[in-house]
């Protein structure tokens, strides 16, 4: 098959998950790198995948009406200061130290999802959007931005973690506003990564077009009936994944997959 079908189907794919649930990275950075490209390029690359993506799924979800713009505007430039400090870590530290840190993100992420089902589920979540943010979910914005700028596998399920149980947000409004945050922050950390010459402009074009289209879906799953059964399960799900390409790794240690 052809690179550029195959970037196009991961592009799809990438921008599904990471509008309607999260790890969409999980496909398309394993992709880049099997396909050649350096571990930092790679990372670089696979931002303008989630930039538009991301772009897709908030014009789906402002069209909605389903945005607390005050809430997530309140969350912004702490997770957006962090994230351009991930970003700035991520040209200086070696892959491998990046790898073991996703290693045990993506643990601890899959865990956290399993905590508390009855609230990921719940149709009874109350939410005033002028109510301020939490000291605590600042915080945690800040350690989650700062992860989004260095590697953003797997930032989605942080935010939603964070937002859900912290936040008090029901999962249609989290995913809104995840897809806000994530947006914004990938602005800032591809800036970064286009002034270091790490990003393969032909590698990127067949992604960013699978994942508009990509992300218009997830959207539209995020809004449909039964949207808080499904983007949990696809949570499980892409989580569930990660795992077993993290096993394989083990078990394979000449695969090159960054999240191995």
């Amino acid at each position: 098959m052809h690179p550029w079908i195959l970037l196009l189907a991961a592009g799809v794919v990438c921008g599904f998950l990471n509008a309607a649930a999260s790890s969409g990275s999980a496909l398309t950075l394993p992709l880049l790198l099997m396909l050649g490209l350096p571990p930092a390029v790679a990372n670089g690359t696979n931002r303008l995948p989630v930039l538009v993506g991301m772009a897709s799924a908030l014009w789906n979800f402002q069209r909605s009406r389903v945005i607390p713009w005050s809430f997530a505007l309140r969350l912004l430039p702490v997770f957006l200061l962090s994230a351009l400090a991930g970003a700035g870590l991520a040209t200086i530290l070696p892959m491998d130290q990046i790898r073991g840190l996703v290693h045990v993100a993506l643990v601890l992420a899959f865990f956290l999802v399993l905590l508390k089902p009855q609230r990921w589920l719940s149709a009874n979540a109350v939410f005033m959007g002028d109510q301020p943010p939490s000291i605590v979910l600042q915080c945690l914005m800040a350690v989650v931005g700062l992860w989004a700028g260095l590697i953003v596998l797997d930032v989605a399920t942080y935010l939603l973690v964070s937002l859900v149980l912290v936040g008090g947000l029901g999962l249609q409004q989290a995913s809104a506003v995840k897809v806000v945050l994530i947006g914004a922050s990938t602005v800032i950390s591809l800036a970064v990564f286009i002034h270091g010459g790490e990003v393969d402009w032909p590698s990127a074009l067949p992604l960013m077009v699978g994942s508009a289209f990509g992300g218009w879906l997830g959207a539209a799953l995020a809004l449909g009936p039964q949207a808080r059964s499904w983007i949990y399960r696809l949570l499980l799900l892409a989580l569930s994944f990660e795992l077993a390409l993290m096993i394989w790794g083990f078990l394979h240690p000449s695969t090159k997959m960054i999240m191995m």
